[in-house]
């Protein structure tokens, strides 16, 4: 089974940023999944909970996968610890 996360940050999109959490993610056991910019021609006023609960409407999200659910926990905490915002861990499912 594998696991991830996700990492949150406000635009604009920062190469450097996401090249120094990868570089820690990958020394944790992790490795890039995923990344999303936000959809400009998305309605996210019509979504307010969406905008409450993540702040989707100017983030991007950088999605982490490991193979143990124990290395996804530390990495999440030490990201945690260094001012990231992280969802997760959690399944990637069946």
């Amino acid at each position: 089974m594998a696991y991830m996360f996700e990492v949150y940050y406000k635009t604009p999109p920062d190469t450097k940023k996401e090249a120094a959490i990868s570089e820690r993610v990958s020394k944790l056991g992790g490795r890039p999944d995923y990344r999303e910019e936000p959809d400009p021609d998305n309605d996210w006023e019509s979504d307010e909970e969406v905008q409450t609960n993540t702040g989707a409407w100017d983030t991007v999200t950088l999605t982490y996968e490991f193979d143990h659910l124990e290395q996804a926990e530390e990495a999440a905490e030490f990201l945690r610890r260094e001012g990231e915002h992280v969802e997760g861990p959690q399944d990637y499912g069946p």
